[in-house]
């Protein structure tokens, strides 16, 4: 079996610091088929660090959040990127914050914009497997109809999380990849704080396991889980998220060969 592909996301830095983006970039090494920037207050814009990975032959993935903008600040960035040659995207709302003094362009018109803007970018969309599923998809529906040419998931802990909204992503629209999100926990301490920060129902057999085995027991999760999707037809590549924002060489080398056990 071909491994699956893998984009890993990354937190850019509080300020524009090449070595450091780099080193976060390069995380998995040539594991990565690409990286996603994300969108975070008070550090480097995603448009601006995705476009200087972009620049050193980095396959770049640049976060298009709407929460909170102007329709007027989100055409400048897209026009940002689209000068910057920046040639993917992933649009998303974002997290929850203060009220917005007026509603942002809906989402899928910021995929048609990218589209527009940026003549055969990838542009992908989120959607998560939880919660009520005629919600999610009829939220989804409009995104891949304005050309969204993949569905990025929230963090997923099974098979079993992901198999609905995949087949029915595989059904009404089966050119569009399906990307769920992978995030290694190593400790119930972790996968505790991800659930409450996130609202995501991080299953008890995951926390057992944890409390059990610990690291170990956290890395054979992530690599079964991995072979597990490769081999159930309901995604197309995988992205990986790590809790910390700069994870050491060893941590990626440990990360690098879970992800492998697609193989």
């Amino acid at each position: 079996m071909t491994p699956l592909r893998v984009a890993l996301e990354i937190t850019p830095p509080r300020e524009p610091r090449t070595e450091l983006l780099l080193r976060r970039a390069q995380l998995l090494g040539a594991r990565a088929s690409a990286v996603h920037v994300i969108q975070r207050h008070e550090r480097q814009p995603s448009v601006a660090a995705a476009a200087e990975l972009a620049q050193r032959g980095i396959a770049a993935v640049w976060h298009l959040v709407s929460r909170g903008r102007t329709g007027a600040e989100l055409e400048g960035e897209i026009a940002r990127a689209a000068a910057s040659g920046l040639r993917a995207a992933l649009v998303v709302r974002g997290e929850a914050g203060p009220a917005e003094p007026q509603r942002p362009p809906a989402l899928a018109q910021l995929v048609r914009d990218v589209r527009a803007a940026i003549p055969g970018a990838r542009v992908g969309v989120t959607a998560t497997p939880y919660g009520p599923r005629e919600r999610v998809l009829a939220r989804l529906w409009p995104k891949l109809e304005a050309g969204a040419a993949f569905v990025q998931t929230q963090p997923i802990f099974g098979v079993d999380d992901l198999a609905p909204l995949a087949r029915a992503v595989r059904t009404r629209a089966p050119g569009v990849e399906i990307v769920p999100m992978l995030i290694p926990l190593l400790s119930s301490a972790a996968a505790e704080a991800l659930s409450q920060r996130l609202r995501l129902p991080v299953p008890e057999r995951v926390l057992r396991q944890l409390e059990a085995g610990g690291e170990e027991a956290g890395w054979a999760a992530l690599a079964a889980l991995v072979r597990e999707l490769g081999q159930s037809g309901f995604c197309d590549s995988l992205a990986v998220m790590t809790l910390g924002a700069d994870p050491s060489k060893s941590f990626g080398e440990r990360l690098a060969a879970a992800l492998g056990s697609a193989a």
